[in-house]
C-alpha cells in the first residue's frame, strides 16, 4: 500500500511539472481553453507562466484583453490590447487587435477613441465590414454624446445663471428688509411732520374763519345801520311828500 502511495505522489508530482514547464504556446492554449470554460482565473495563471517563459507577449497580450472584455473590464481589455499591439507584426494582427481596441473604447463609451481605433484597423484592412459598421455606429454615439454634453453644458450655465440671480435677490431682499426699517421711520417722522403742518395749518384756518368771520359780522352790521339809516331817509321823504296832493 506504502509502494502505491508513493507511486501516485510520484505520477502527480511529474505531471504538475510537465504542466508547469509546459512551452508557452501550449500555456496559451491551455488559457484559452480554460477562457472557454468559464474559468477565468486558470486563464490568467496559463497566460501568466506563458509570459513568464518568454511566450509572445503580443499574442498573450491579446488572449488576455479578449479574456477582461468577456469579463465585462473594458477598462483592463483597453490596457492588455493596448499593450498588445505590435508595429512589427502583420497588418492582419494589428488589424484585429485595434478592432478589438475600438470595441473596448465602445463599450467603456470612449467613442472617440473608439472611431480612431477602428479607422486605425481599417488601415490595416480597408475590407473589414464589420469595422466599417462599428465605425459608423461610433461616430453616431459620438455625436450623440457630444450634443448630450453640450445640453448639459448649457443646463449648467442655465442653473448657475438661475443661482446668480437667485443669490442677487436674496442679497437686494436682505439689503431692502435693512433699510426697510430705516425707511419705515424715515416714513413715520415724514407722516408725523405732515400731520403736525396739517394741524398747524387747520389751526390756521379755523384763526382765519374766525377774522373772517368777524369781519363779516362787522360788515353785515355796518351794512344793517346803513340800510337802517337809508330806510329812514326814505320814510322821511315820503312822508314829506305827502303833503301836496294834486
Amino acid at each position: 500500500m506504502r509502494r502505491r502511495l508513493t507511486f501516485i505522489f510520484y505520477v502527480v508530482l511529474a505531471l504538475s511539472v510537465h504542466h508547469a514547464w509546459a512551452s508557452p504556446r501550449a500555456q496559451v492554449k491551455q488559457g484559452n481553453h480554460a477562457a472557454k470554460t468559464e474559468n477565468p482565473n486558470d486563464a490568467l495563471t496559463h497566460y501568466k507562466r506563458a509570459l513568464e517563459q518568454k511566450g509572445d507577449s503580443s499574442v498573450v497580450l491579446y488572449d488576455i484583453g479578449n479574456l477582461m472584455y468577456e469579463q465585462g473590464d473594458y477598462k483592463s481589455a483597453t490596457q492588455f490590447y493596448g499593450a498588445a499591439l505590435d508595429p512589427k507584426g502583420s497588418a492582419k494582427d494589428l488589424s484585429g487587435t485595434l478592432y478589438n481596441l475600438g470595441n473596448s473604447f465602445f463599450q467603456s463609451q470612449q467613442y472617440d477613441k473608439a472611431v480612431t481605433a477602428y479607422i486605425e484597423a481599417l488601415k490595416r484592412k480597408p475590407d473589414d465590414m464589420q469595422a466599417k459598421y462599428n465605425l459608423e455606429v461610433a461616430r453616431m454615439m459620438l455625436q450623440q454624446q457630444q450634443q448630450q454634453q453640450q445640453q448639459n453644458q448649457d443646463q449648467n450655465n442655465d442653473q448657475k445663471d438661475q443661482q446668480q440671480n437667485q443669490q442677487q435677490q436674496q442679497q437686494q431682499d436682505s439689503t431692502s428688509q435693512d433699510q426697510e426699517p430705516q425707511q419705515q421711520n424715515q416714513q413715520q417722522q415724514n407722516d408725523q411732520q405732515e400731520q403736525q403742518e396739517q394741524q398747524q395749518q387747520a389751526q390756521l384756518d379755523q384763526q382765519m374763519s374766525k377774522e373772517d368771520a368777524e369781519r363779516l359780522l362787522n360788515a353785515l352790521l355796518q351794512d344793517e345801520q346803513n340800510a337802517l339809516r337809508d330806510a329812514k331817509k326814505v320814510e322821511v321823504a315820503t312822508k314829506a311828500k305827502r303833503e301836496k296832493d294834486w
